[in-house]
């Protein structure tokens, strides 16, 4: 009590130095000016080594040991707090060392992954080169057939030349035996004719030899366009087997692109619980910054309660100051998060293209990678315990520090350790994201070579085949090529034996020199001799050759169909290797077209890491500013406890100053109803409370703030109608389109085939205008919905805000009867402090005989009385007249009506003493 009664003196001390300031201001006297007693004697104050100053001492000294002890204790339980969360700091930090240790034995083995790959492609590069050593090889050989083939095709016409040649010969024979036998029978005058006849024989057969030779040419030349006419169907057959066999390519590459589709939606889907997750560190953050404010409205409560009773208003002022810079961070937060949305929408327009192009084709590989989304998500169940163990561990040391800080210098090392942890927390996480992504990164990478391997060692595998077959076939085929040579060597020597022939015959011709008639007749002799011979012979060899004949010419049709069944095969092979030289192409575009969209990909992962690390440069300087608003907040407490100091020290300077200040008390009597001045600060609050309620305040850019949101809603909903009505008229208008098609159609059934490939392309392109009028569709329906929950958050935001705004009208004039009570007692307790004093000084004045006495006899000391009396009556008639005439000031004037009769009785106890 009586520390509060000092207290008081101080305050109304400095209420008494403003009010003497307003009257000298206004220059008129106040209303309490000329109800003021007159000045009596300065009453003297008491030592402070009295027994009374003593008992007050001993008790403030308790008081603050008190304290010191409660203020130990706390020390020491944040101390124990401390090392037991330091404990479990290096408990997290080893669990987070063995995690960090399983990640690096992770890399380990991709390592050793990726080197195993690079082996299998390096030995895929040998075997391709082997593969193309084959081919040349093959190639050559292929040649060596067709050089071959050609040979075998000279040396045949050669052969049908010599047989025809032969025939030639034969019938020459014949007729020239006839001639001979015709010469025989007639006269030697007739030989000079027959010569003749043999000579113009001999010219004619010689003409019918050269037309024969060109009826061969020609046959020759027949036969050669015959054989490229059967190449070219050939070649037309092998076009159309090769644009089946690329149809069925195209099939293939859009299965792969396929597939490459599910993969990047594996991809998105990773992305998208990446996100999540980021969001669950956010949310975490928030919770955070709310603990933090508590911890700052605790720190407020100790502030108010440290500070004096004359400060009240002025903490009113600073708490509406607040409440304007709240909400004008708040509408700067709003427009911040506006922009930040519109970015994400145009980002998620982006991505959604991006999408639609790519998700229409994804649905067969979601098999292959179950196994990688359940480790997946035992990894995210592994981080969720991890997480929710921080978390609990984060809310434990929150709860401590809500309820054991009070100490600024344990608070301060308390709340750098918080944020160490803080941030090694963050980083930590951050490596486990990091990890994560380059974990799946590697799993697809994996997935993707180990197909690749796959496919290629089956296709390897079927080339391999393939070649020994062909091999056995070009074993077979040198084969036959090396009989057929045999054979026509065979020939060859066949035919020199018989142009020997031929020249000893021609050679028999020639002798001795005989007569004519002796040489025609040994001649003839000898011609019938050889003819005979040659007869015989020629008859023997005759029936020999036909054999013969007849064995070759069957030897050579198997000869011909079987290589024609060569041919056939060979071009067959050819029309293999070629379709395999394709295929191998193809592969090696769609590997390039791979390499291509992994490049694509990894620049987009490369663009969403940039990103994450633009947020987490945002979220750093958030951060950054939290610690300097919380460094602020830390020397606005220290400044408080210099506040205090100053206090105790302004406490001893007030006692020491209790003489000066009895004889300012006549002064603070005169002018403590100086309420004016109180009054004018109500009356100001009370229109900064309406300006803020009116158009220009924050309230009312709030409301239209709202109202702009609402009409931005209705134009949306508008959109959509109009969307959904086009969509309704496109659908008519389609239906108008076809049933003219149609009827043209059925005019011209010509142009059929091509309207129909023309609709069919006009389909596709409506219907991939429908889907994207479809996600417009959805992506409206979605800025809809946000901007609903926009609303609705502004809206909550706007009822607290009112709330607020009502609690703290609510709390004024709870307020100011508060301050009112505690001017009273305040006043009262000075007031009776005075009097005990009077009373002191009085009773020791009567012990040494000074006392004199102002009423020395009854009637006096009543008619004093009844003075009194009639003007309390008045002043409390005039008290009175003000409550009506002046209503705000109730409250002052019955404080002064409570205070004077206070007084009055006083004065009353004192007279009759």
């Amino acid at each position: 009590m009586c520390d509060a009664q000092v207290e008081n003196i101080s305050s109304l001390k400095h209420d008494l130095s403003k009010t003497d300031t307003i009257d000298n201001a206004d220059g008129e006297p106040s209303k309490s000016f000329w109800l003021r007693k007159a000045p009596a004697q300065v009453p003297t104050v008491l030592d402070p080594d009295d027994a009374l100053m003593k008992r007050f001492q001993n008790v403030l000294k308790e008081h603050l040991l008190r304290l010191n002890n409660n203020l130990s204790e706390e020390i020491l339980d944040l101390e124990a707090t401390v090392k037991s969360t330091k404990k479990k700091h290096e408990e997290e930090s080893l669990q987070l060392y063995y995690a960090q240790q399983e990640i690096s034995q992770q890399q380990s083995t991709i390592e050793k992954y990726q080197n195993t790959l690079m082996k299998l492609i390096s030995l895929r590069e040998e075997k391709d080169q082997k593969v193309n050593e084959i081919r040349e090889s093959h190639k050559k050989i292929q040649e060596k057939v067709l050089e071959e083939k050609k040979k075998e095709d000279k040396l045949s016409r050669d052969l049908q030349n010599l047989t025809a040649l032969q025939n030639q010969f034969a019938q020459w024979e014949e007729e020239l035996n006839k001639c001979l036998t015709i010469s025989k029978r007639t006269c030697k005058k007739d030989a000079i004719v027959q010569q003749e006849l043999i000579n113009e024989k001999q010219r004619k057969d010689c003409i019918l030899f050269k037309l024969r030779e060109e009826v061969w040419r020609l046959e020759d030349e027949i036969t050669y366009l015959n054989e490229q006419v059967q190449l070219k169907l050939n070649e037309k057959i092998a076009t159309s087997q090769l644009v089946a066999d690329a149809n069925t390519d195209l099939e293939a590459i859009h299965r792969e692109h396929k597939n490459l589709c599910n993969s990047w939606n594996a991809v998105v889907l990773n992305i998208s619980k990446r996100d999540k997750i980021y969001d669950q560190l956010s949310e975490e953050r928030e919770k955070m910054r709310d603990s933090f404010t508590a911890l700052q409205t605790e720190t407020e409560k100790l502030k108010k309660e440290a500070l004096k009773e004359s400060e009240n208003n002025e903490n009113l002022t600073s708490v509406q100051l607040r409440l304007e810079d709240d909400i004008g961070i708040v509408s700067r937060m709003v427009t911040t998060g506006n922009e930040k949305i519109n970015n994400l929408e145009s980002d998620l327009i982006k991505v959604t293209k991006f999408g639609e192009q790519t998700l229409n084709e994804y649905n067969t590989a979601h098999a292959e990678y179950q196994d990688y989304v359940n480790l997946e998500e035992q990894l995210d169940k592994d981080l969720a315990k991890l997480m929710n163990l921080k978390m609990e561990q984060e809310n434990l040391i929150f709860e401590k520090l809500k309820e054991k800080v009070t100490h600024d210098k344990a608070a301060r090392y308390l709340n750098k350790l918080l944020m160490d942890t803080k941030k090694a927390i963050q980083e930590q996480e951050l490596l486990v994201v990091q990890a994560e992504n380059s974990y799946g990164k590697n799993l697809l990478e994996l997935a993707r070579l180990n197909t690749s391997i796959e496919n290629e060692k089956a296709e390897y595998q079927e080339l391999s085949q393939k070649n020994n077959e062909k091999e056995k076939d070009i074993n077979e085929l040198q084969k036959e090529i090396k009989k057929c040579d045999t054979t026509i060597g065979r020939k060859q020597m066949k035919i020199i034996s018989l142009n020997k022939m031929i020249e000893q015959i021609l050679a028999s011709t020639g002798g001795e020199e005989i007569s004519p008639q002796d040489l025609k007749i040994l001649t003839l002799e000898k011609n019938i001799q050889e003819t005979e011979q040659n007869n015989q012979r020629a008859q023997q060899f005759w029936l020999r050759q036909q054999g013969y004949m007849v064995t070759l010419s069957q030897q050579r049709d198997e000869q011909l169909q079987q290589l024609n069944i060569l041919n056939k095969e060979v071009m067959i092979m050819e029309q293999k290797n070629l379709k395999i030289q394709y295929q191998l192409e193809k592969f090696r575009k769609e590997d390039a077209d791979m390499d291509k969209t992994v490049n694509l990909l990894h620049q987009k992962l490369l663009q969403l890491n940039a990103n994450l690390v633009a947020q987490k440069e945002l979220r750093e300087e958030l951060e950054d500013k939290n610690c300097i608003k919380k460094n602020e907040y830390m020397k606005s407490l220290e400044n408080a406890e210099f506040a205090l100091i100053k206090l105790q020290s302004d406490l001893q300077e007030l006692i020491n100053e209790k003489i000066a200040l009895k004889e300012e008390l006549s002064a603070a009597q005169r002018e403590s109803l100086s309420w004016e001045k109180k009054v004018q600060i109500m009356q100001e609050t009370s229109k900064e409370i309406k300006k803020e309620r009116s158009s220009g305040g924050d309230i009312a850019l709030m409301k239209s703030e709202i109202h702009k949101m609402e009409m931005r809603l209705s134009h949306l909903r508008r959109a959509q109608e109009k969307l959904i009505n086009d969509m309704e008229f496109c659908v008519g208008r389609r239906d108008v389109i076809l049933h003219k098609v149609m009827g043209r159609l059925k005019k011209n059934p010509k142009e059929q085939h091509n309207q129909k490939i023309m609709f069919s392309k006009r389909i596709k392109d409506q219907k991939l205008k429908i889907k994207q009028i479809l996600k417009d569709m959805k992506e409206t329906e979605a800025n809809v919905l946000k901007t609903e929950e926009q609303m609705k958050q502004f809206v909550r935001e706007l009822d607290e805000q009112r709330q607020t705004l009502k609690s703290i009208e609510d709390a004024i004039p709870d307020l100011d009867q508060e301050i009112m009570k505690m001017e009273m007692l305040k006043s009262y307790k000075l007031k009776s402090l005075v009097f005990k004093q009077r009373k002191v000084k009085m009773l020791e004045d009567i012990k040494s005989g000074r006392y004199r006495m102002l009423c020395r006899s009854e009637t006096l000391l009543n008619d004093e009385l009844q003075n009194e009396r009639t003007l309390h009556g008045y002043l409390v008639h005039v008290m009175e007249q003000t409550k009506l005439d002046f209503p705000l000031l109730k409250n002052k004037s019955n404080y002064y009506l409570l205070y004077k009769s206070r007084v009055w009785f006083e004065d009353l106890k004192e007279g009759s003493a």
